[in-house]
C-alpha cells in the first residue's frame, strides 16, 4: 500500500445554513455552510461540490451572499472561528473577523451585520474590511438571529434576537430598543417579508412557543394558530413572494407550509428530521411546469440536505457530493494486530466501529436523543474486557461490549459533567489501566478501575479549557502526563499552556506558554520521557524542547523550545503522533490543514506525505500500535472520510 486508501466516506453531515446567489448569467447557486467547509450546488440542490478543497473554512454556522453577487462574487461565512470573506465565489477565503464566535449574518446594500456569541452585533460599511460595534441599547450581547428589511436603505429597520429578548432598530443599527412580545419566550430565528415596506410582516420562531407574527413592523406580536407549542428553527419566504405567497417554517414535528402569507398552515415532511435552515430555490423558469418550478431545501442536523417539492409530494435526501460529516477522533485497539478493531467518533456520527481494519463500519450513539460525541478510547485491556469509553456532551459513557451498548459513568458528579476528551493509558505495572478525561470547567479526572470510580486533579486548570491530553508510552515506569489548555487569564489573552507532570498528576509544571488558538496537539515518544522530549503543534510549527536548556519566564523555569515550520505559513497542525519503526528510528507524523507530513530525523524537518492521492485537510491521526511491523497510519479527513496508508 504505497498511497492513501479511502476506507469510508459517509455522505451528508450537519448543514447549519443555506444561501442562494444569482450569477451574472442568471443562474441560481446554492451555498451550504457546514462544519467541513462550504459546499455549492448549481442544480438547485441535487448535487454538491466543495467550493475550496485547498482553502477550507471549518465549523460554519451562518452564510450569506452579497446583494451584488452577480458582479462582485462576494460571500461571507461565519462560525466558531470568526468571519471569513470570499471575493471569488467561494474559491478562496480570508478572515475578516477573528477571536469571536459568529452566530448570524445579515446584509443590505452597503452594510453588513454580524451577530456574535459574546460581542453583540458588529457592523461593516466597507465590504467587511473594517468593523465597529453596533450595540447601543442592546442589553444582551449573545445574538442568536438577525433580520433586515429589504428596504433597509430607506427604512433602516432590522430585528435581532438575543438570549433574553428581541430588539428592533429603525435607524440602520445605530441603536436598538427591546420589543415587548407579550409573553416570555425564547426566540431563535427571525424573518422579514420580502415586501416588508408594504405589508410590514415580521415572523419570529420560538424555542417552545411556536411562531409569532407581527403585521406592524415588529411593534405588536401574536401567536400563529396551529403552530403553538412547537419549536421553530427556521423560516423561509418563497423566491416568488408575493406573487406566490408561500412560506415555510421548520418545526419539531416537520415542515409547515403556508400558501396564504402565513395565515393557514399544513404540515409536510413529518419524518425529515431536525431542520436547521430553509431556503426556496427558484426554478429554471417561472412557468407552470412543476419540474422547473421552485424547490424547498432543508439543511439538516447530521443528515445533509433534504429537497422538497413545495406542493408537498414528498422529499428526498440530496447529498450527492456532500461529504460534510464531522469526525473528531480515531483510536485503534491496543491489540489491533490480532483483532483488527478501530473506532472513530464525532458529533455527526456518534461512535463508529470497524472490526476488519477499516473496511466496514457500524454506528452507535447516533439516535436523535443520543448526546454529541467528541472522542473515543479503548481500554488498554480491550482484548480481555471489551471496554470502550466515549466523551460526550452528557458526560463519559462506557461500553462493555465493544461499542454496541452504552451507559453513563456517573459515580461522581464531576465525572458525569460534559466531557470533551478521553484517553486511556497503557496498563500500569500491576495491570490496572489508567483512564484520563477532561470535563467541563477545566476539570481533569482519572480512573484506575475502568470508570467505576474517579479522582479529580483539583483546580489546577480552573478557568481554562483542556484541549489536549497525552500519556507517555512508558507511563507505567515514568508516570509522565502532558495536558494542553487554553483560556484567558488577566493580562494573558489568547494563550495556550502545556502542563507536564512526572508523578501521575500529583503535581504539575507549566512547560510551555505561548499565544495560540484552540489547538495544541501533543505527542510523547516512547523511551524519551525521562529526557523530557515532547512534540507540540502550535499553529503551523512543531516545537520540541532543546536538551539541557532552561529559561526563566514569569518566575518559572521552563525548557527552551525550537520550532520547525510544517508546510506553508497558513498551515495549521491538528494532530501529532510519534512512534518508532522497525529499526527503532523515531518517526513523527503531523496531521495538518494541508494533509499529512512526516519527520524521520527526530522532528528537525518535515516533508509532505501526500502521495498521488492525498486526503486533503486532516482532523485526526492515529498510528498502529504495531507500527514497527505493519507500518499502518489512519487519518480522518475534514468531512468524515477515513483514510489508511502503509508507510514504505
Amino acid at each position: 500500500m504505497s498511497d492513501w486508501e479511502q476506507l469510508a466516506a459517509r455522505p451528508g453531515g450537519t448543514v447549519a445554513a443555506l444561501a442562494t446567489a444569482t450569477t451574472a448569467d442568471g443562474q441560481t447557486l446554492v451555498f451550504a455552510a457546514t462544519s467541513a467547509g462550504v459546499y455549492r450546488s448549481s442544480d438547485r440542490g441535487q448535487t454538491w461540490t466543495a467550493t475550496s478543497p485547498n482553502d477550507v473554512v471549518p465549523f460554519n454556522e451562518a452564510i450569506l451572499a452579497s446583494p451584488g453577487f452577480a458582479t462582485d462574487r462576494t460571500l461571507f461565512v461565519g462560525g466558531r472561528n470568526g468571519l471569513y470573506r470570499s471575493l471569488d465565489g467561494a474559491s478562496t477565503w480570508s478572515r475578516v473577523l477573528t477571536g469571536g464566535h459568529v452566530t448570524s449574518l445579515a446584509v443590505a446594500p452597503e452594510v453588513i451585520f454580524a451577530g456574535t456569541e459574546v460581542d453583540g452585533i458588529l457592523r461593516s460599511e466597507d465590504g467587511g474590511r473594517t468593523w465597529s460595534s453596533a450595540n447601543p441599547g442592546l442589553l444582551d450581547l449573545t445574538v442568536l438571529a438577525l433580520a433586515l428589511s429589504p428596504a433597509f436603505e430607506r427604512d433602516g429597520t432590522g430585528l435581532a434576537a438575543t438570549a433574553s429578548g428581541v430588539y428592533r432598530t429603525r435607524n440602520a443599527g445605530k441603536s436598538w430598543r427591546e420589543i415587548d412580545l407579550g409573553l416570555e419566550v425564547a426566540v431563535q430565528c427571525l424573518a422579514l417579508s420580502p415586501t416588508f415596506a408594504e405589508d410590514r410582516l415580521a415572523l419570529a420562531g420560538t424555542e417552545a412557543d411556536g411562531l409569532l407574527r407581527s403585521d406592524d413592523g415588529g411593534a405588536r406580536w401574536e401567536p400563529v394558530a396551529g403552530l403553538d407549542g412547537h419549536s421553530i428553527t427556521a423560516i423561509a419566504f418563497s423566491s416568488r413572494y408575493p406573487g406566490r405567497p408561500t412560506l415555510a417554517v421548520a418545526t419539531d414535528a416537520g415542515i409547515a407550509i403556508s400558501e396564504d402569507a402565513g395565515r393557514a398552515w399544513r404540515m409536510i415532511a413529518a419524518d425529515v428530521g431536525a431542520v436547521l435552515t430553509l431556503t426556496f430555490v427558484p426554478g429554471a423558469s417561472h412557468g407552470v411546469d412543476v419540474a422547473h418550478d421552485e424547490v424547498l431545501l432543508a439543511g439538516l442536523h447530521r443528515d445533509g440536505v433534504a429537497r422538497l417539492a413545495v406542493d408537498g409530494q414528498g422529499w428526498t435526501l440530496a447529498n450527492d457530493g456532500l461529504q460534510a460529516r464531522l469526525l473528531l477522533g480515531v483510536a485503534l485497539s491496543p491489540t489491533f494486530e490480532a483483532d483488527r478493531t478501530l473506532f472513530a467518533a464525532g458529533p455527526d456520527d456518534g461512535v463508529l466501529v470497524s472490526r476488519d481494519a477499516g473496511r466496514s463500519w457500524s454506528a452507535s450513539l447516533v439516535g436523535p436523543d443520543d448526546p454529541q460525541v467528541f472522542g473515543v478510547a479503548a481500554s488498554p485491556s480491550y482484548a480481555r474486557d471489551r471496554t470502550v469509553f466515549a466523551a460526550t456532551a452528557a458526560g463519559i459513557l462506557r461500553s462493555r461490549d465493544g461499542g454496541a451498548g452504552w451507559h453513563t459513568v456517573a459515580t461522581q458528579a464531576e465525572a458525569a459533567a460534559g466531557a470533551r476528551a478521553v484517553i486511556a493509558a497503557p496498563p500500569a505495572a500491576d495491570g490496572a489501566p489508567t483512564l484520563l478525561a477532561a470535563v467541563e470547567n477545566g476539570r481533569l479526572v482519572a480512573s484506575t478501575d475502568l470508570g467505576d470510580s474517579w479522582r479529580s486533579f483539583g483546580d489546577i486548570f480552573a478557568g481554562e479549557q483542556v484541549i489536549s491530553l497525552a500519556f507517555s508510552p512508558d507511563y507505567a515506569d515514568d508516570h509522565v502526563l502532558c495536558v494542553g489548555t487554553t483560556g484567558s487569564r488577566p493580562g494573558e489573552p489568547g494563550e495556550v499552556t502545556l502542563w507536564r507532570s512526572a508523578d501521575s498528576g500529583l503535581s504539575w509544571r507549566r512547560w510551555l506558554v505561548e499565544r495560540g488558538g484552540a489547538l495544541l496537539p501533543v505527542a510523547i515518544p516512547g523511551g524519551h520521557a525521562l529526557s523530557e522530549l515532547v512534540f507540540v503543534g502550535l499553529g503551523g510549527q512543531v516545537l520540541k524542547p532543546v536538551r539541557h536548556t532552561r529559561e526563566t519566564r514569569r518566575g518559572e523555569q521552563r525548557p527552551m523550545w525550537r520550532g520547525v515550520q510544517v508546510g506553508k505559513p497558513a498551515t495549521v497542525i491538528t494532530a501529532l503522533a510519534a512512534t518508532s519503526d522497525a529499526s527503532r528510528r523515531m518517526v513523527v507524523f503531523a496531521a495538518t490543514s494541508a494533509g499529512v507530513y512526516v519527520s524521520r530525523d527526530g522532528g528537525d524537518t518535515f516533508t509532505a506525505w501526500g502521495g498521488a492521492r492525498g486526503p486533503g485537510p486532516i482532523v485526526a491521526l492515529s498510528v498502529s500500535p504495531n507500527y514497527a511491523r505493519d507500518n499502518l497510519v489512519y487519518a480522518l479527513g475534514l468531512g468524515g472520510a477515513i483514510w489508511r496508508r502503509q508507510d514504505a
